[in-house]
């Protein structure tokens, strides 16, 4: 079985903190381990780190050198089977409200998704935990252009409310909430209300259930139960075909007991099995959702026509 995880800090990790990829959540025998043949590898940048954009330039380079396959071409036919990398940007204050740095990273190493914010307000909107109501700014809406040009998704999580809506009314391409989860079962910013999981279900989008306890659980004290109900609930909305894994490995300092790194994701998914979900069921929650919302932006796009 194919599995997919959309969403890891781990080159933040490996670039600004200095920590060895053998010591990371996420490892090459780790993604053997869980039969990941696909690891999105986020470029975490942030105000907070003080220069996003040569943050970005680093971990791009960091990216560059991860002893694994890298897909920054069009995409084979076939998921692959061994474990292999794509690139991604969380914080979309990298490009400095300037579409030539999205043209110069992603004509490089070919950008999949781009979390728009992180946690403060950046050229291209408000984040979720700044306020609700603030909508994309000007340069956001432009860039969504630019993405659907370019078969780039944009990816919601940490997005506030009103931006989201944006990112439903202006993007052509499916969204994308590559970490997070349902907010009615645990009421933090960072999740998602029941009408934005219907209108990702609607575009046919993708939704990657994060395993950080403290989005799990309001008391921040997770078990794999809590995954499993968020998955259950996207499901009980007809999202059977939208969700997947988001792991926020190596971007988490808690998570729930024996779902501590990507080795685990087997076991996770015999819980599934064993609430009842068929094989044809476990194979899109495992990795075939995320596929087809990747191919799907890169058809769309026509960039490889």
């Amino acid at each position: 079985m194919f599995t997919t995880d959309a969403h890891c800090d781990t080159l933040y990790e490996m670039t600004l903190k200095g920590r060895k990829f053998a010591d990371c959540q996420i490892t090459p025998q780790r993604l053997r381990a869980g039969n990941i043949s696909l690891q999105t590898f986020a470029m975490f940048t942030s105000y907070r780190t003080g220069h996003p954009y040569e943050d970005g330039l680093a971990m791009k380079a960091a990216f560059k050198r991860l002893p694994l396959p890298q897909l920054c071409g069009q995409l084979p036919e076939e998921m692959p089977v061994e474990p292999t990398a794509i690139l991604a940007c969380e914080g979309g204050e990298m490009l400095k409200g300037d579409m030539n740095v999205l043209a110069e990273f992603d004509d490089d190493v070919r950008l999949r998704l781009l979390t728009l914010t992180w946690n403060f307000e950046n050229e291209i909107g408000t984040a979720a935990k700044v306020n609700a109501t603030d909508g994309l700014k000007p340069f956001g809406v432009e860039l969504l252009a630019e993405m659907d040009r370019r078969g780039i998704c944009a990816d919601v999580s940490h997005l506030n409310e009103a931006g989201f809506w944006d990112v439903i009314r202006y993007a052509k391409l499916p969204p994308v909430a590559s970490h997070s989860n349902c907010r009615w079962l645990c009421d933090v910013p960072r999740n998602l209300w029941k009408d934005q999981v219907k209108a990702i279900i609607e575009r046919g989008g993708f939704i990657g259930v994060n395993f950080y306890s403290d989005f799990l659980a309001e008391d921040g004290r997770a078990t794999l139960d809590d995954v499993l109900r968020n998955i259950d609930e996207i499901c009980a909305l007809g999202g059977e075909d939208v969700v997947g894994f988001g792991s926020d490995f190596d971007g988490i300092d808690v998570w729930p007991e024996g779902l501590d790194h990507s080795g685990k994701l087997p076991e996770l998914l015999e819980l599934l099995r064993s609430r009842g979900y068929t094989q044809e069921q476990l194979e899109k929650i495992a990795g075939r959702n995320y596929w087809r919302v990747l191919k799907t932006a890169e058809r769309m796009s026509g960039r490889y026509a």
